[in-house]
């Protein structure tokens, strides 16, 4: 079954009630596509899985953590330098899109609390893992898109992150089934 936006929109609520307010206490990179965070909630620890591999992005708990490389990669170890330690306060959704904002309060090297966010973009081939600072410019991303791959949307370090571009589609919790079976026949 595909991941749809409905169907992250309940994957957002399951993360705002099980996850929020924990603390990262470890991040791991199992694969190029993969993510781990390990999180302590007031629940005991939790697993997220985020997951940009092109037949199967997701995001979601899991109960054990795939096997991770004896070095880490460089975007993991970027993560944990920036997330390390860090709180999650915030799960945003933009209506049913496909993109999910994991917002972090962390620490940085002067010791001043800044919000890092880590957006999810649950999109088919074209899914990706983007860090986000508090002014709205990439840090860096799973998968960097230059002009070479696309001249719509650009996805590099210090340039401001842009939202995928919208489609032409009725949202499902502005609008009456009628008005959406209308527009689609």
């Amino acid at each position: 079954m595909a991941l749809d936006g409905i169907f992250l929109r309940y994957i957002k609520h399951e993360i705002e009630t099980e996850a929020l307010g924990a603390r990262v206490s470890q991040i791991y990179q199992p694969n190029r596509d993969e993510l781990v965070f390990a999180m302590r909630t007031f629940n005991g620890n939790k697993k997220l899985l985020l997951s940009a591999r092109a037949n199967s992005p997701r995001v979601h708990f899991c109960g054990n953590t795939p096997e991770n490389p004896a070095s880490p990669p460089m975007f993991c170890m970027l993560l944990r330098k920036r997330i390390g330690g860090g709180k999650l306060v915030a799960v945003r959704q933009q209506e049913c899109d496909r993109v999910l904002f994991l917002d972090f309060e962390c620490v940085n090297e002067l010791g001043d609390t800044v919000l890092i966010t880590v957006v999810c973009e649950i999109m088919g081939m074209y899914s990706n893992i983007i860090i986000v600072d508090s002014n709205g410019v990439i840090i860096d991303s799973l998968k960097r898109v230059d002009l070479t791959m696309s001249s719509r949307r650009l996805v590099l370090p210090n340039i401001k992150y842009e939202l995928p571009e919208a489609q032409d589609k009725l949202s499902i919790l502005k609008h009456s089934a009628e008005e959406i079976a209308e527009k689609n026949s």
